[in-house]
């Protein structure tokens, strides 16, 4: 009988040792399609408006986010997000002022093979090279995470704007929910359903992205009804409007997106399941260029489009503020992610980019 205990203890232990070590037992990636770390820094560039619009100090979005020096004019941009994200609940790498560096291991600098790197470790630049519609054949984190934590098909959701996420998160498109481009919410809330034929009546100047208010008020309905334990919310609005070289709306759609960042955590912060128990890694697919001719492109032609940023909120990461001379590489948000959970990323590949050694000091 003591024998039968003993051996009992020790699978326990093996099986929960490792996740002891943290509090955390959910994780949420947020991604900004192309979100620029010239504006998520030093908010509303200053020196590039006036070369994108003609008289351009006198329009109102200069006006509204303006002011005399970049802490200033970030915070006026995302509130929620320095004000109390950054300062007092987590951290940020990127800013090169700082020599602070967050860089891509792919070369391309476009959108699939950015995604890609994030969601599965690696970069595979001698497979994908495009933003076709292909399902990814590398398996992602989210698969390993629903596969060692047990989870149903509502454990793990996917949420984004862009349609081409149901490729990519995914090697089995029936794994896990993904609701991406125009898809319908399966939501029985009456409101989030009359947001399916919303979505369609009001469309995006774009034929494969919807507005991220949509996917963010999907994300949140799914949150709230199925309780996942991973989440990955996509907004993608960022990269179109810059794309269309509308610096107006690109700005306007980050000051939405701080909205909705405050009312994910305003949501964690009330539930039992998620309160001080929830890590966060926020960030981008890749960054752009910086002068007038550049800001709103990327891809190889585009070298600089490689630097990008990523923030840290978690129960177990002690860091806060800004981060100073380190560079950490987008491949290594997959092992980051599945570590906090307790488990060990290079089960799945052990080429795929390790933890971030900083988040795990003690």
């Amino acid at each position: 009988m003591m024998k039968k205990l003993l051996i009992a203890v020790i699978v326990l232990i093996a099986a929960f040792g490792a996740s002891a070590q943290f509090r955390t037992r959910n994780v949420i990636l947020v991604t900004l399609d192309g979100a620029r770390h010239q504006e998520i820094f030093a908010g509303l560039d200053r020196e590039l408006y006036p070369k994108i619009y003609r008289n351009g100090t006198d329009r109102e979005t200069f006006r509204k986010f303006d002011a005399p020096d970049a802490k200033q004019r970030r915070a006026k941009l995302m509130p929620f997000f320095w004000e109390t994200l950054v300062r007092s609940r987590g951290s940020i790498a990127g800013n090169l002022a700082r020599a602070s560096k967050v860089e891509t291991t792919n070369n391309l600098l476009f959108s699939y093979p950015g995604y890609s790197e994030i969601v599965t470790g690696r970069a595979r630049d001698d497979v994908i090279r495009s933003n076709d519609r292909v399902q990814n054949k590398f398996p992602s984190f989210l698969q390993f995470l629903q596969r060692k934590m047990n989870l149903d098909r509502n454990g793990v959701a996917v949420f984004g704007s862009w349609n081409v996420f149901n490729e990519i998160v995914t090697t089995d498109p029936n794994a896990f929910v993904v609701n991406a481009g125009y898809e319908n919410s399966e939501s029985s809330d009456p409101q989030i359903r009359s947001f399916n034929e919303l979505q369609n009546e009001a469309p995006t100047p774009w034929d494969s992205v919807r507005h991220d208010f949509y996917t963010f008020s999907f994300a949140m309905d799914h949150l709230r009804t199925h309780h996942p334990r991973v989440l990955y919310i996509a907004l993608g609005e960022t990269d179109d409007w810059a794309h269309d070289k509308n610096y107006d709306r690109m700005i306007d759609a980050l000051h939405r997106t701080d909205s909705y960042l405050k009312k994910l955590f305003d949501f964690i912060d009330s539930d039992p399941q998620y309160r001080d128990k929830t890590t966060v890694i926020i960030t981008a697919d890749h960054g752009r260029g910086s002068t007038e001719n550049d800001w709103n492109s990327h891809g190889e032609e585009v070298p600089e489009a490689r630097n990008i940023w990523m923030a840290f909120v978690s129960p177990d990461w002690k860091q806060r503020g800004e981060w100073s001379k380190s560079t950490i590489y987008q491949n290594q948000v997959a092992a980051t992610l599945t570590k906090v959970l307790g488990y060990d990323y290079s089960e799945q590949d052990n080429e795929a980019g390790k933890p971030i050694g900083l988040l795990f000091k003690r």
